[in-house]
């Protein structure tokens, strides 16, 4: 049904293109001409295009030229990824290098057992007289 209502459709096209044509050449005059003479001028200027280009090279070229911005965009990302890690690197290394305040700070022992084991040593260091070595 659908073959029928298409081969309807390119008959009645058909058949009013002739029916203008013929009534514009017994009036003398054409419908649109302005617009009839750009459209003119645009299709003779494609069919210049295709019977002069060659499009294979074109696409050769633009798919080259696409290739080689595609490489460069993706080398200075990787350069802007590289330069990030490297700063953020460099920062890490220079908190590492500092004293921290926590460092400086004296620990306190956590348990008793090692205080009292520690004042234990510096009471003996303390009662008993430095020796000399004899020689």
């Amino acid at each position: 049904m659908a073959h029928l209502f298409f081969i309807l459709a390119a008959l009645l096209l058909l058949a009013g293109f002739l029916a203008l044509v013929s009534y514009e050449a017994r009036r003398g005059t054409r419908f649109f001409a302005g617009a009839r003479a750009r459209l003119d001028g645009e299709v003779e200027r494609v069919e210049f295009v295709l019977a002069h280009i060659d499009f294979g090279a074109l696409l050769q070229s633009e798919f080259r030229r696409a290739a080689s911005r595609l490489g460069h965009a993706l080398a200075q990302f990787s350069l802007q990824a590289v330069r990030a890690a490297e700063r953020f690197l460099t920062r890490l290394v220079r908190y590492l290098r500092t004293r921290h305040e926590h460092d400086i700070r004296p620990r306190a022992p956590t348990r008793e057992f090692v205080k009292t084991l520690s004042d234990f040593k510096g009471h003996l260091e303390a009662t008993r007289p430095e020796m000399t070595e004899i020689q």
